[in-house]
């Protein structure tokens, strides 16, 4: 009986982790707390936390999530030409206290803050950030 209660557990164990790594993939979890909240809850895995709760696993299932997501997101829009004129014409720097942030400034910032920041600096409103009305 003991063999048979071990390998029902393995196959739960390994089901879970896979179970974990296609939500992560799928671009539609944030982070390790989504995917665990849908296993437990929406896939009735009562004890999915426990199995997959580790921190060696909370950073692949979060990178796997920062990843799936990146690749959803639509690309950036391409400027028309008369505006790279204008881009290439601005100068580097400002008397704004506020600078734009460069694209290498987002690689190692956490994957909802790189997001958020990408869609202001691609906007080009990142100087209204810091402004107060008058």
């Amino acid at each position: 009986m003991s063999t048979a209660h071990d390998d029902l557990d393995a196959w739960k164990r390994q089901r879970t982790l896979e179970l974990a790594h296609e939500l992560a993939d799928s671009g539609r979890y944030e982070d390790f707390t989504d995917i665990a909240y849908a296993l437990q809850f929406e896939r009735g895995m009562a004890t999915a936390q426990a199995l997959i709760d580790g921190p060696d696993m909370r950073r692949v299932l979060n990178q796997r999530c920062a990843d799936a997501r990146e690749k959803l997101a639509p690309p950036a829009p391409i400027p028309a030409p008369e505006v790279l004129e204008v881009l290439e014409a601005a100068p580097d720097t400002s008397n704004d206290h506020a600078q734009l942030p460069k694209a290498a400034d987002f690689e190692r910032a956490p994957s909802l803050l790189r997001r958020a920041l990408g869609i202001v600096w691609r906007s080009g409103n990142a100087g209204d950030l810091n402004s107060a009305p008058s």
